[in-house]
């Protein structure tokens, strides 16, 4: 009676917040007709409007779990990073914060910007079908396709870690008063329409010196930090070289780059009042992505379905030798809008 009591009081303090994928299951591989429908079933969910706890997790029954969480996020090189003290923690490969792309608004809470890839509604989102995989993934997958893609060479969290859990609680809490099973206004990035030509890395080149160069360096290899020696940190993030993303990266994609930089860079703007138009976004992207960074091994088993490959997905081997088409994915021109 007293654990039935107790797991009452859990299920109650932090609802099982889901996305319906029935009649699937986590891991289950789809066919290309089962992948469209699910897809267009997330699609017609009803929206809800932005909404962010309105207090603190002080209260909560697992806060000490949910801050450790918070502190993963926005302080990942120095507590889970490549230099820290405790080798068995070293499970980021590079020297970015989640909070890099995961952006943190006044708050200061890492995932808590509008179309800053906020993590806001994570929970509702989730599980949900995996392009990369053709699989129906959890938000654990999520967070661990990020470990291996974003945070470089990075090794995956075990489910049961302290680590995984302290994240999954801090989406919880990001999740509580909303509704289950609904799409929210502000999720993702912004929607642009392309422009109509190939990205031109040369004008790109040139407006990074102009917007981005202060912050995130020549050949945007970041601002290390004074105790960059010990921890890895820096004050401002790479965006290439061993310490950025590597191909495999969501961010590796020039459609996904252009539409983070024009709604959130430079640092300040935001998508309600972009800094920069569509098209300098994509020129700067496109210099960007031509940067040398870290690759992904076997990217070509990456979205083995090419019905839902992205159209911005590089890799060779898609493209059996076929130049122009590699290039046209690597820097456009798109179908637009996106």
């Amino acid at each position: 009676m007293r654990f039935f009591l107790s797991l009452c009081i859990l299920l109650f303090a932090f609802p099982v917040y889901s996305m319906d994928v029935s009649p699937y299951s986590i891991g289950q591989k789809l066919t290309t007709k089962q992948a469209l429908e699910l897809t267009q079933k997330a699609n017609n969910r009803p929206v809800q409007d932005w909404k962010l706890p309105n207090q603190s997790p002080d209260n909560e029954p697992n806060a000490s779990s949910i801050k450790y969480g918070i502190a993963l996020l926005s302080d990942t090189t120095k507590l889970i990073g490549p230099k820290s003290s405790d080798p068995k923690m070293r499970y980021s490969g590079n020297s970015l914060n989640c909070v890099n792309c995961h952006l943190a608004g006044p708050s200061n809470l890492p995932g808590t910007v509008p179309l800053g890839i906020p993590y806001v509604n994570v929970m509702n989102d989730y599980p949900s079908f995996r392009a990369r995989s053709m699989r129906i993934g959890s938000a654990e997958d999520r967070v661990n396709g990020c470990m291996v893609r974003s945070q470089g060479q990075g090794k995956p969290f075990p489910s049961d870690s302290k680590e995984m859990i302290a994240i999954i609680d801090y989406f919880k809490w990001l999740s509580k008063g909303t509704q289950l099973n609904q799409a929210m206004t502000g999720t993702g990035l912004p929607k642009v329409t392309f422009p109509d030509r190939k990205a031109n890395v040369q004008v790109g080149q040139r407006l990074f010196g102009t917007f981005c160069i202060t912050c995130h360096g020549a050949g945007g290899k970041g601002q290390p930090s004074a105790t960059y020696g010990k921890d890895g940190s820096y004050t401002h993030p790479p965006l290439a070289g061993k310490d950025s993303f590597n191909d495999g990266a969501g961010m590796s994609r020039l459609k996904k780059a252009t539409r983070f930089i024009y709604g959130n860079m430079p640092k300040g703007t935001t998508a309600q009042n972009p800094t920069l138009t569509v098209d300098q976004a994509y020129d700067i992207a496109a210099y960007v992505e031509s940067l040398q960074r870290p690759m992904k091994a076997h990217r070509e088993k990456d979205f083995p379905n090419p019905r839902f490959r992205p159209d911005d997905y590089a890799v060779p081997a898609y493209f059996k030798g076929d130049k122009a088409a590699y290039d046209k994915a690597k820097y456009g021109p798109y179908p637009s809008p996106s």
